[in-house]
């Protein structure tokens, strides 16, 4: 592949346009374009205000930023996401929020420090309460409730707040190759056949 049909063309603000953090970096990190919440639990769409052209013979992959992955319980569901080279819409990230909704310790492990902070900055509410706030519904008869605690923006605990120009995850280009496909008898004839299924190879 020439430099010429390397080129990706990029549409949207230039303050969004993804870059490399360095010479050596292979991901160019994607941003939010948008402030938002993701509360625990829940999977969004994160857009992120830029579209692509890129040729043919290109993939881009939407992958996780190692940081975020390691400092946050946010996760990037289908990773890697598939931008597919005649794909011309939004860039858009599915991110899910894997804390637990109900207040089982789980949180203050992640923070200590909010041990001590929990009762003068926030609020305990029966998860009835919070659904039916949310919903518009009550809960099912018979179903326990549960306690979970708000922050100060009415968020429950856990919450992971994005602000707009946030990276949230990175995108690597690579090549696509499209081989012929051709159905034989079987496979375990062809090539070199180690034998032996998933896990066979050993552990280490």
């Amino acid at each position: 592949m020439t430099k010429e049909n390397k080129t990706v063309y990029i549409e949207g603000d230039a303050q969004l346009v993804p870059e490399t953090a360095s010479a050596g970096s292979a991901g160019f990190d994607l941003r939010s374009s948008l402030s938002l919440v993701i509360e625990p639990g829940e999977t969004v769409l994160i857009p992120s205000g830029i579209r692509l052209a890129m040729p043919e013979g290109l993939e881009a992959q939407v992958r996780p930023r190692s940081g975020l992955s390691l400092r946050t319980s946010l996760r990037i569901a289908n990773s890697p996401g598939t931008i597919d080279s005649d794909y011309r819409d939004e860039v858009c990230v599915i991110a899910e929020n894997t804390n637990s909704l109900f207040f089982d310790g789980s949180i203050l492990i992640k923070d200590p420090d909010l041990a001590s902070r929990l009762h003068q900055e926030c609020r305990p509410v029966q998860f009835s309460e919070y659904f039916r706030k949310k919903t518009g519904n009550d809960l099912p008869f018979g179903m326990t409730d549960h306690t979970l605690y708000l922050d100060q923006n009415d968020h429950p605990v856990g919450s992971i707040y994005i602000e707009a120009g946030d990276r949230i995850a990175q995108l690597v280009f690579v090549e696509v190759i499209h081989p012929d496909i051709k159905l034989v008898d079987e496979v375990a004839k062809i090539g070199q056949n180690r034998g032996g299924g998933f896990g066979s190879s050993g552990i280490s």
